[in-house]
């Protein structure tokens, strides 16, 4: 069975967006097993490197993910696809045998060089910058978009 891990950095911050992304992600589960993996945010503080917490974050990261797993990292300068791109992306990794993706997003502060390293997959929402919450509402709903377009279902229209 096909399984999408979510790994978020904190907690969504407003309750209207976590709401929007449950919905999508609930939508989502009709189509595949769906677990969201909540690791704990580094505190930033005007002292702290950037580099160290985006390290911490994504060491924690790491630690979840098992070694067969598929990684795909959303970063700003990963591959842009538009949403028929990204149906034909998840319907690759399904025909390849990628039946444990593992979905990426970093923090305020993004994804250590690490997680870029070891990634199998870099993708980009946009060349514009999202705060990251709203970048998981925006992966969420374009996974099950991706899903919508490859059963011929209404909702892409």
């Amino acid at each position: 069975m096909l399984r999408f891990h979510f790994a978020f950095i904190g907690k969504t911050q407003f309750s209207d967006l976590d709401s929007a992304i449950q919905r999508y992600l609930n939508r989502l589960a009709h189509y595949a097993s769906v677990r969201v993996h909540q690791v704990k945010a580094e505190r930033i503080t005007t002292g702290a490197s950037e580099d160290v917490v985006r390290k911490r974050e994504g060491e924690r990261i790491l630690r979840l993910i098992p070694k067969q797993s598929t990684l795909v990292v959303w970063h700003e300068k990963g591959r842009q696809l538009d949403s028929i791109q990204v149906a034909d992306f998840v319907d690759q990794l399904v025909r390849d045998g990628h039946l444990d993706i593992w979905m990426v997003l970093g923090g305020p502060l993004g994804v250590s060089s690490q997680i870029l390293t070891e990634a199998t997959y870099v993708l980009s929402l946009s060349k514009m910058t999202f705060p990251h919450d709203v970048a998981r509402l925006l992966v969420a709903e374009q996974l099950y978009r991706a899903f919508s377009i490859l059963k011929g279902e209404p909702y892409h229209k």
